[in-house]
This record gives C-alpha cells, sequence and structure tokens, in this order.
C-alpha cells in the first residue's frame, strides 16, 4: 500500500504489487485478521480506492471487490451497510469484470448471518436492473452463471417484495431461456432460479405463468431433446408452482399426463411424483379426476407392485388420500393399484422384515379404509374372479373369502399399525359386522377385543407427518402472513375432516353390534358373546359406555 497510494492511477509496478497483495490477504484472511483491523483498512484505504472511477484503477477496483466478499467475517457494525453501497456502487461500474466480483461478493454477504434484509431491500431496485444490464453484456458461459447465482440469492432474501419486479423478472427470465437453447447446464440454474422465483412470488405466482408454463412443459416432456439434462429440476419446479399455486387453472391441469412418462422412464424422481399427485388430488378436485382419471390410474398402478418397500411407503398416503377426499370416484378409477394393495396386505412376507411390516400395515389401512368410505366397491373388488385366481395362483392361503382373509390380517397387524391406521382397521372390522357373512360371529371376540383397545387406548388421530419436517419446508412456506403455503393449509383441513378421525367408533360399534345380533340371531349372538374374557368383557361396556 506504501507504494501505491489510494489516489494514485498511474499503472506502476506498485499498483501490481498491491494487486497481489490484496490477492494474498483475500486468500489468507483467518490468519491475516489477528493483525489487521478490517475497519482501519477499509476507511483509510479500501473505501477511497474502489470510488476512484478512473479507468485505470479498474484493476484495484476489481480486486478489492473480490476481498470485500472474502473478508465478510470481519465487516462489523456500521461500515457493513458501507460495503453494501460500495458494492452496490461496483455494480454500475464501467468495467465488466469489476461488476462481475461486485456481484460475486454481494452474494456472499446477502447469504451471511448477519446480514440485514433492510438493507438490501433500500438497493434491491438498483441490483436488480444492473443484473437485468449484465446479463445483457457478459457472453461466456460461467458469467452468465454468476448472474443467474447472485439473481437466485436475491429472490431467496426477498420473499414477496419481488412482486413489483415480476413482470421485468419474468421478462428477463424468457429471454435467458431462450437465449440458453442447447446449454442445458445454463438452463439447469435457470430452472433453479425460477423455482425460487416462484416461491417468493407465493400466491402471486400467476403473474409468471405466460413465461413459465412453456418452460414447465418443455421441461417435464420426456420426449424433448434436453429431457436427460433438465427433467430433475424441471419437476422440482412443476412441484413449487404447484405448491404456490392458489388453485389449478386450465395450463397446470394439462400437465398432468407428462407424469405419466416420467414415471414410466424411471422411479428416480418418485418422491416428488408422489408430492405432484398429492398437489393435483388436494387443489383438482373432482375436475382433476373427471379430466386425467386415467392418467393417475397409469402412474399408480406403474408405482404400486414395482417399487421397493421405501418407495410403497411414500405412495400409499396418498392413495389414502384419493379414497379419503373421492370415496365413490376414486377406487374404481384405481382399482388395478387397490388389487395390488390386497396381495401387499395378504402376503405374508413380513417375518423380520420391518419395513415390509410396514408397508403391509399401511397397505391394510388403506383397504380397510375403502370398506369403511365404499363398502359396496369393495365388496366388487374382493369378489374379481380375476384376482381370486391371481391370488391362488400365487400360492396366498385364503381362509373362506377376501374379505375374511384381510379381517385376519387387520387383527394381526393391529399392533404395528399407526394411530390412525388402528382407527380405520377398528371402524373396518365394525362395518364387517354387520355383514351377513356366518363366519363373522367365530371371530366376535378378536374384532372386538381391537376395537375395544382403540377406543379405550384413547390415541389421537394423528399421521406422521402432523409433527414432521414438511411444516418447516421452504416449498411449503407462503407469503400469505400465515406461514403456510395453500398447499399445507389444504392438506391441514384434508386431514382435520377427515371422516374416519371425525367419526365416534364407541357409537359406530354400539350400533353394529345391533346389527349383528340382528343378522346372526339372540341366541348365535349372546353364546359368542358369553366366551369372551370375563376382564375383555369388562373393557368393552367401559369402552361403550364412554361415548
Amino acid at each position: 500500500m506504501s507504494v501505491s497510494p489510494p489516489l494514485e492511477t498511474d499503472v506502476t509496478s506498485g499498483m501490481l504489487l498491491k494487486d497481489a497483495a490484496y490477492t494474498a490477504a483475500g486468500h489468507v484472511y483467518y490468519e491475516l485478521s489477528n493483525y489487521l483491523s478490517f475497519n482501519e483498512w477499509f476507511h483509510g484505504s479500501l473505501s477511497i480506492e474502489i470510488s476512484n472511477g478512473h479507468p485505470n484503477m479498474r484493476i484495484i477496483r476489481r480486486k478489492v471487490a473480490l476481498l470485500l466478499g472474502q473478508w465478510i467475517s470481519e465487516i462489523k457494525g456500521d461500515t457493513r451497510k458501507l460495503v453494501y453501497r460500495a458494492l452496490v456502487a461496483l455494480l454500475q461500474d464501467n468495467d465488466i469484470a469489476v461488476r462481475l466480483a461486485a456481484c460475486s461478493s454481494l452474494c456472499y454477504l446477502f447469504q451471511e448471518s448477519s446480514f440485514s434484509e433492510l438493507d438490501l431491500f433500500e438497493c434491491l431496485p438498483t441490483c436488480w436492473t444492473m443484473c437485468f444490464k449484465l446479463t445483457e453484456d457478459v457472453q461466456e458461459f460461467d458469467s452468465k452463471v454468476q448472474v443467474l447465482n447472485f439473481i437466485s440469492v436475491l429472490l431467496e432474501h426477498v420473499g414477496d417484495k419481488v412482486i413489483p419486479f415480476a413482470s421485468q423478472l419474468s421478462q428477463f427470465f424468457q429471454k435467458i431461456w431462450d437465449e440458453s437453447a442447447g446449454e442445458s447446464l445454463l438452463q439447469i440454474q435457470l430452472l433453479t432460479a425460477l423455482r425460487t422465483f416462484v416461491s417468493s412470488l407465493g400466491y402471486q405466482s400467476p403473474l409468471s405463468y405466460h413465461m413459465l408454463m412453456p418452460i414447465l412443459q418443455s421441461g417435464v416432456n420426456v420426449d424433448s431433446p434436453d429431457a436427460l439434462n433438465l427433467l430433475e429440476d424441471s419437476v422440482l419446479l412443476w412441484e413449487a408452482t404447484l405448491s404456490n399455486a392458489p388453485s389449478i387453472v386450465s395450463q397446470l391441469m394439462d400437465l398432468f399426463p407428462y407424469l405419466v412418462g416420467i414415471v414410466n422412464r424411471s422411479f428416480d424422481h418418485l418422491e416428488v411424483g408422489v408430492n405432484i399427485v398429492e398437489d393435483y388430488t388436494i387443489f383438482g378436485g373432482s375436475e382433476f379426476l373427471k379430466s386425467h382419471g386415467t392418467s393417475l390410474a397409469n402412474v399408480l398402478d406403474t408405482i404400486v407392485g414395482n417399487v421397493n418397500d421405501k418407495g410403497l411407503l411414500t405412495t400409499l398416503p396418498v392413495i389414502d388420500l384419493l379414497i379419503q377426499l373421492f370415496p365413490q370416484e376414486a377406487p374404481p378409477l384405481i382399482s388395478s393399484a387397490l388389487q395390488k394393495l390386497i396381495f401387499i396386505s395378504l402376503s405374508r412376507d413380513d417375518e423380520h422384515n420391518p419395513s415390509r411390516t410396514t408397508v403391509r400395515a399401511s397397505s391394510g389401512a388403506i383397504l380397510a379404509r375403502l370398506l369403511v368410505m365404499n363398502t359396496n366397491f369393495s365388496a366388487q373388488l374382493l369378489s374379481e374372479p380375476a384376482l381370486l385366481a391371481n391370488i391362488q395362483q400365487s400360492g396366498i392361503s385364503l381362509k373362506d373369502n377376501l374379505l375374511l382373509s384381510l379381517v385376519d390380517m387387520w387383527i394381526d397387524k393391529v399392533d404395528n399399525a399407526t394411530a390412525i391406521q388402528q382407527k380405520e382397521y377398528a371402524m373396518a372390522l365394525s362395518v364387517v359386522l354387520t355383514l351377513q357373512i356366518p363366519q363373522v360371529i367365530d371371530k366376535l371376540d378378536d374384532i372386538l377385543s381391537v376395537c375395544t383397545t382403540v377406543i379405550i387406548g384413547g390415541r389421537e388421530v394423528k399421521t406422521e407427518d402432523d409433527s414432521s419436517g414438511d411444516i418447516t419446508s421452504s416449498s411449503w412456506l407462503g407469503n400469505d402472513n400465515s406461514g403456510y403455503s395453500s398447499k399445507f393449509l389444504k392438506k391441514r383441513q384434508a386431514k382435520d375432516l377427515d371422516p374416519i378421525k371425525q367419526a365416534s367408533l364407541e357409537n359406530i360399534l354400539r350400533e353394529n353390534l345391533k346389527a349383528c345380533a340382528a343378522h346372526h340371531g339372540d341366541s348365535t349372538f349372546n353364546a359368542a358373546i358369553s366366551r369372551i374374557h370375563p376382564s375383555s368383557f369388562a373393557q368393552l361396556q367401559q369402552a361403550l359406555n364412554s361415548a
């Protein structure tokens, strides 16, 4: 610094030596900070050097811009705001290398833990304007990626403050996307930035649809030339768009069939794909089933029976949700997948295999829900001749009929089920009491034991993901001041309104016991009741009298 004073503008050996020394200082900032006060350095030299607009000083301005990002941990107090302003000013420099260096360091500053968003909001209009200009000026791939990274960082921090700039940003993204044709690495960066953009817009995300939808349609089409490179990020963008959509518009609805091709191609994107099915189920309603029931059936049929246990456990909740929300419409559409769940439930291949036990318990719970919410279709499904033949050919032993085999499975697996699944089991077993099947009376003791346990246990009907990380997932955070996205709120509402959750098992069991006695005759019914152990009978009475 002594051989090249801050105000000197000639390109001398001293200036080049200072440039080299600043490079070294950037690399050893941690060790050097013990000997050098950044505040004194900044106010005594650096701030003067970066405010000197002489063309020759671009060498030092660029180096100081980079150095500020490296010394971020040492920028304290009021100096921090001065550094922000200095770097934003350098975004407007005449030299493109200086502007890129400022862009890089601002990324570090805005991602630092002590960063103040208020300081960002003050300079946001300038940042956007200069970013747009910079992308027009740069030609190199790495430079374009650097600017896109900065835009992504800005989007992560501004939240709904991005809305006034939505039109400009949409035009910018469209232009860069068109210009980046064939450059898949750059388009991947763009898709990532678009995902952040959509999440920042939240409920206002339809403002971007005119730009977004053609990009999405191209990205999720497995037949497009760049599908191999862009599919993963396109699917993530699709999910983010759905999660932040206030409603499913026709453009979004028309995208669903592309999921068939994605799932048929591979299960690499299974979790995101299941989330997309859930989004359409929650938002699309009956119109979704009517428009894309065949595609939905294809997707679920491809998954069930062809993925491992982890994949099944990812998928089964959305099948359960479909039956919950559309008990009459959905089961006939997904009949093939439901038949596969019967195979899984009765397979008895879970000995010493906890994950398989969970899969069986979850599959059985879906079939239990189906029996409760659409008893007629359950009877139709369980009497399919082709299904019975296939099960017998597979070597699965049946007791009397499929329903009674499921009854045995529900009784056997109740201890492996979650709280809501246990209630599904108990509700289904209660329904079985009303059916005119002679063998039911022989199972009365076990059926009542399960129902009594579920009632007295008083377990809250609460699915596992009520307390999971989903609540804090970035894709679910909304901008409506509620803290959660529309998807999360609708999913929570669906759970709260679940007929199984709301039903009084005690009242239903009491009524169904009367129907059971009427079907089988008082003498047969009373004889079966008399075989129940006195302590179990006392618990049953306690359960029924607690309602």
